[in-house]
């Protein structure tokens, strides 16, 4: 008797975004699909939503580094504040 192992194929699984790709590529090119106005509308419009998230998202971005930076500057003055202080106190003889 003779005992042979079949490998099993490994199947790639779509997702289901990129299957809904598929089809709605193919209802483009078809000239008779019935809503493909309407299609091309959606398209835009969602081209447009996703040029807005990019901006915004690059704007939170740099305001995040804008409020990074300050809070280092704020901190920095705050120490040379405090030394400046300490300095003053001492010039005038006064003990900490």
């Amino acid at each position: 008797m003779k005992i042979e192992i079949l490998e099993k194929k490994k199947t790639s699984k779509e997702m289901l975004p990129q299957v809904l790709e598929r089809i709605f590529a193919i209802c483009k090119t078809d000239p008779e699909f019935p809503l493909k106005d309407k299609l091309e509308s959606v398209e835009y419009v969602i081209e447009n939503l996703n040029k807005k998230i990019k901006k915004k998202n690059h704007l939170y971005n740099q305001g995040q580094k804008i409020k990074k930076d300050l809070e280092t500057k704020f901190e920095l003055i705050n120490n040379s504040n405090l030394e400046l202080r300490v300095r003053i106190l001492e010039t005038l003889g006064s003990e900490l």
